[in-house]
């Protein structure tokens, strides 16, 4: 009997030690917290770069983040890593020695006071304020760094790991955590391709004849010639070196040199220019591209230049499609001038400058 009594006693007891160790449990489970629970997750994460090209030295960094905990903060943690989770090393290269919180960029924190940023240890970047402010807002946050140097490893996946705290060592009291993006440097893609150079040039005529002249008339006559090219510098189009007019017996006809010499009747001149004159009517004005143009002393209506030791008559300082040019001639004798058939062979060249 006795010990019938004693063995439901015992299981009584048991029963309530049960009871009172589950409740004792329950008690603990809302007493205990783990360690950085309230720190929130970040998410919605996105990085976007201003230049990816390796070794690229003055790149900036826009990073963004959503579900930003409505906290106050006084870090803004930012990792350039490797790893996802932040246990690697800063990628090859890279350097943030010169990184800059850029403020206008950025709308975390309402940047109503001051924060700075600075390259902690190597890839990693604390933007602190030691007063702390309140993130504006819980959705696409964005945080903007510049100054930053690429790294020199292409076509490889990087981390960039974004956390908060409430309070400036950057390592205490987190407010938002887990905060991941991914971005990758780049090289150039080298597009080539291959204009070949080009020159255009034409005279279009072999003879020019001044007529038979007089000591009372001025003898004249014209050709046109065409000039092209895509040359970066443009063209220059000359006169070789050559006699003046000439007859069998070498009497000549007095060129007028290589300063323009206003047409006069009555003696000798023999010169040319590349422009529309009255006195005599012969030449006209360049046609066609506008780049091309006579050179000064060529350029002067009614005047007459001719230098035997040969001289550039138009250019172009630019490529050019065609420009047409007229040469005018002219030539004057006095009443004492040698008879005979006088003549001359007048050569042009064109030169380009790539």
């Amino acid at each position: 009997m006795y010990k019938g009594i004693l063995r439901t006693a015992k299981v009584a007891v048991e029963k309530v030690t049960s009871a009172g160790l589950i409740a004792l449990l329950a008690m603990l489970s809302f007493m205990v917290v783990p360690s950085g629970a309230s720190a929130a997750d970040l998410n919605a994460e996105s990085t976007s770069q201003l230049n990816p090209t390796i070794n690229f030295a003055t790149n900036e960094f826009t990073i963004d983040q959503s579900n930003v905990s409505l906290s106050a903060i006084k870090c803004i943690r930012v990792e350039f890593d490797t790893v996802a989770d932040g246990s690697g090393t800063i990628p090859t290269g890279m350097s943030l020695a010169g990184v800059t919180y850029d403020a206008a960029g950025s709308d975390y924190v309402p940047d109503v006071q001051t924060w700075t940023a600075a390259d902690q240890t190597a890839g990693v970047v604390f933007i602190t304020n030691a007063t702390g402010e309140t993130p504006a807002s819980a959705s696409g946050a964005t945080v903007k760094l510049t100054g930053i140097v690429n790294g020199s490893v292409k076509n490889t996946t990087y981390f960039i790991i974004v956390k908060t705290f409430n309070n400036t060592d950057c390592v205490t009291t987190p407010v938002d955590t887990n905060g991941q993006s991914t971005f990758v440097f780049t090289e150039g893609v080298v597009v080539s391709a291959t204009v070949n150079p080009t020159l255009t040039f034409t005279v279009d005529s072999t003879t020019c004849n001044l007529g038979t002249l007089s000591a009372s008339t001025t003898g004249s006559c014209s050709h046109t010639m065409t000039a092209a090219s895509n040359a970066t510098s443009g063209y220059a189009i000359s006169y070789i070196a050559s006699s003046t007019l000439t007859n069998p017996s070498s009497d000549t006809i007095t060129a007028n040199g290589g300063t323009a010499v206003a047409n006069a009747v009555g003696g000798e001149q023999f010169g040319l220019n590349l422009v529309a004159n009255t006195t005599p009517v012969v030449g006209a004005t360049r046609t066609g591209d506008t780049g091309g143009n006579p050179s000064t002393q060529y350029n002067i209506v009614n005047s007459f230049a001719f230098d035997t030791a040969g001289a550039t008559v138009a250019t172009a300082a630019a490529p050019t499609v065609v420009t047409t040019f007229t040469v005018a001639y002219i030539a004057n004798i006095s009443s004492a001038t040698e008879a005979g058939l006088y003549t001359k062979t007048q050569t042009y060249n064109i030169t380009a400058t790539y």
